[in-house]
């Protein structure tokens, strides 16, 4: 379970919900109504009043590593610091497949980044999530509870946004929670039985998520 307390900044604010594993909530609102801060707040990037609890423990009860490896946060523009694609993931080997089922040609791996389209980053950003990024030490890293995306298919055609959504589906059945910030009516009908709502800095938990 995840359970937000009056979290809040100079931007939004305040936040009280909770969800469980396997929930989907998607966050709509304006530009600039407070979304990604909210994301990056979770995912203790930015500071923020208020209390965070995943499965128990606080986000403050432990390092920022672990908790970042717990709860994964994929920005609407990836950040990338190797050169070559393949510097970024722990298993490369081991991500083939999944690149396969997102339409990825296996050459990207050793491609610099420079050279990707802004698609093919947001698929792999997305998959660098799921996997953990090599520059976490595998021993201390945790499997991903939550994965916080924002806008994970704004820049892609509609056969690849259907291919990122059923692993979204998979790691939903398999127990995660998605916090998904979307513009796109389709996917907001899809996964939105669960909405927080933010305008202009205020929220409003609609659909379902528990205050």
């Amino acid at each position: 379970m995840l359970t937000i307390k009056q979290l809040q900044t100079a931007v939004f604010g305040p936040v009280s919900l909770s969800l469980n594993a396997g929930d989907a909530l998607v966050v709509t609102g304006s530009s600039g109504s407070g979304k990604t801060r909210f994301l990056r707040a979770l995912a203790d990037l930015d500071p923020a009043q208020g209390e965070v609890w995943l499965e128990g423990r606080e986000r403050f009860s432990m390092p920022a590593f672990e908790w970042r490896s717990l709860v994964r946060y994929v920005p609407a523009v990836s950040a990338w610091w190797h050169p070559i694609v393949r510097s970024h993931f722990q298993t490369a080997c081991l991500l083939e497949p999944w690149m396969e089922r997102l339409s990825l040609p296996l050459r990207l791996l050793d491609s610099p980044v420079e050279d990707l389209s802004t698609g093919e980053k947001q698929r792999l950003a997305f998959l660098r999530a799921m996997q953990g990024g090599a520059h976490e030490a595998s021993e201390e890293a945790g499997v991903p509870k939550v994965f916080l995306l924002d806008e994970p298919t704004s820049a892609l055609d509609e056969a690849a946004i259907g291919l990122v959504e059923v692993m979204m589906d998979e790691l939903l059945a398999q127990g995660a929670l998605l916090m998904i910030v979307s513009h796109l009516p389709a996917q907001i009908a899809k996964y939105g039985a669960k909405q927080l709502r933010f305008d202009e800095g205020r929220s409003q938990v609609i659909n379902g998520a528990l205050a």
